[in-house]
């Protein structure tokens, strides 16, 4: 699991206005954290969700379909969560965001935090 990497994520029963269900999700934690999550006993991963429903904007990122991504999805910024990585699909790698598309989610993350 690294960093920019697209797999299927169980978000759980929709609640509220959270994600629910399995759909593509980003991993956005630092590699450092990935690579020893092993080693932790809290195993979380920092990941952003992916829509189906196209809205553009400031929060969100527009990625193309391609090898196993099925659909045009957009990555969601605001919806940037931490799940249990046993949430995660990880024998299913989707596709990895292009030097572009990380280049772009990183701006917005950073406004959207204020950073």
């Amino acid at each position: 699991m690294k960093r920019a990497e697209i797999y299927l994520v169980n978000f759980g029963k929709k609640y509220n206005s959270e994600f629910g269900k399995v759909r593509p999700a980003l991993i956005i934690q630092n590699d450092v954290a990935n690579r020893n999550i092993d080693k932790v006993a809290f195993k979380g991963v920092t990941v952003i969700p992916m829509s189906t429903n196209l809205f553009g904007g400031d929060l969100r990122v527009q990625v193309k379909k391609r090898d196993k991504l099925e659909q045009v999805s957009e990555l969601c910024v605001n919806e940037l969560c931490t799940l249990d990585m046993s949430r995660i699909f990880l024998d299913n790698l989707l596709t990895v965001l292009t030097d572009e598309e990380l280049k772009e989610l990183e701006e917005k993350l950073k406004s959207h935090l204020s950073l």
